[in-house]
């Protein structure tokens, strides 16, 4: 019986690769046709030749068991035709891959997103979405708070935007464990008190920024418990730190500074 109910799990699995690699959902499919049009891909770009199976398209990536898209690599894309012209992404485009684990829009010219009208629908519907780079793009302070409805975030990345001032990361960013708001025109100090709470955080980098008071934003980072690594390279640098303002930091094991 045993070797009979391992033979069934074998078929079982094996005609659910086979059906998940030769297609993908419609709903996905649809919605990646759409996408792709907004980022002005030609057909072949996209498709590769094969229009009904999503999951072989370039820059897609699924399940093989399930069929359903998990990675979209879509960096570099409208800015080859459009240059810096700036566009804003209908965010209600993304609801239909509900399996999405990583994004990579990094470098599209992206002014902002649209959210949907119903606050609960990106957090219900990407819940499983970890990974997103928006970098070398052109989003301000407004696209923090339509991040913050994807409690699922771990890794964000938003090098080189528009991003100034005090930035505020609270409530549903507090899954975090990597952040990259380096090369953008903010003020330090005030935003390590913005992200204080953020105790998952294990990775920070603030590269390409200006430093005032560095040793006063370095102690404020302190707060971050769970911080292994820091890096404050590339920047510039106004007052001296000191390994004493290391002294809060429990578990930082790297401080990348210049």
């Amino acid at each position: 019986m045993k070797k009979e109910a391992l033979w069934v799990f074998v078929v079982v699995w094996g005609v659910a690769c086979f059906c998940g690699s030769h297609g993908c959902q419609e709903q996905e499919r649809v919605a990646l046709l759409v996408l792709n049009t907004t980022l002005d891909l030609t057909y072949s770009e996209y498709t590769g030749g094969s229009y009904f199976n999503c999951c072989s398209w370039r820059y897609v990536e699924c399940n093989p068991a399930t069929g359903r898209v998990t990675k979209l690599m879509l960096s570099h894309l409208r800015y080859y035709r459009f240059g810096s012209k700036t566009w804003y992404l209908n965010a209600s485009l993304l609801l239909p891959f509900e399996e999405l684990k990583s994004l990579d829009l990094s470098s599209n010219s992206i002014g902002g997103w649209i959210a949907p009208k119903e606050p609960n629908l990106l957090s219900s519907k990407l819940s499983k979405l970890e990974v997103l780079d928006l970098s070398d793009n052109s989003l301000d302070n407004s696209i923090l708070s339509v991040l913050s409805t994807i409690p699922s975030l771990r890794r964000l990345l938003l090098i080189s935007n528009n991003l100034s001032g005090t930035l505020h990361l609270h409530g549903d960013f507090s899954n975090l464990k990597e952040l990259d708001i380096s090369y953008n025109a903010i003020d330090v100090a005030a935003t390590a008190k913005g992200i204080k709470n953020l105790s998952h955080l294990e990775n920070l980098h603030l590269d390409g920024v200006h430093l005032k008071h560095a040793g006063t934003v370095v102690r404020a980072l302190g707060a971050l418990s769970s911080l292994r690594i820091l890096s404050l390279q590339s920047n510039t640098i106004e007052g001296s730190i000191t390994t004493q303002d290391f002294h809060n930091f429990s578990k930082l094991g790297t401080a990348h500074l210049g």
